[in-house]
């Protein structure tokens, strides 16, 4: 290469490095103080998993079935029905046991589904015992009002089952 050359394109570099406008650095503005640089950004707390909420403390027991779907029961010392602390529901139907899982979020109530032994009683027994599994099934809200009685009702408001909370006492 030419020396002459080589000078004028070492003489086009410098020119157009002189010709370079440094841009200016934004600032914060001073009402916003900007984070120290050592500081990590913040993290967002992770979410909890879809836990339910606990069940309402005065539904969860044992609990004997006095009246099924507006009929009394005959024989109320076997329909019992046993709300457990961790979603689990157990008793007996009047004549078969039971077992199904249930969720009780305020009063909104979701049980099943149920599974029951498929012993033969009674005529009046397996009616009767047809009542409560209807009643536990259609089941929408439970309550324990004042007058201390489990009440089941139905999506409308109409109460499906009453019950009578068992003494833990011998």
């Amino acid at each position: 290469m030419h020396p002459l050359r080589s000078t004028l394109a070492v003489m086009a570099c410098l020119s157009l490095g002189a010709c370079v406008v440094p841009m200016p650095v934004p600032t914060p503005a001073p009402s916003q103080p900007s984070p120290p640089a050592s500081a990590p950004a913040p993290v967002p707390a992770p979410t909890p998993p879809n836990v339910a909420a606990a069940p309402d403390p005065a539904v969860l027991g044992a609990w004997r079935i006095e009246q099924a779907r507006s009929e009394p029961l005959l024989d109320r010392s076997a329909a019992r029905v046993d709300f457990g602390p961790d979603g689990q529901l157990a008793g007996n139907g009047s004549c078969n046991t039971l077992r199904g899982r249930y969720t009780l979020t305020g009063n909104t109530l979701k049980i099943g589904p149920i599974v029951t032994t498929r012993m033969a009683c009674a005529t009046q027994a397996m009616e009767q015992e047809d009542r409560v599994l209807t009643a536990l099934e259609r089941a929408a809200t439970a309550r324990v009002p004042p007058h201390g009685f489990l009440t089941l009702a139905d999506a409308d408001g109409a109460v499906l089952l009453r019950a009578s909370r068992i003494d833990a006492k011998p």
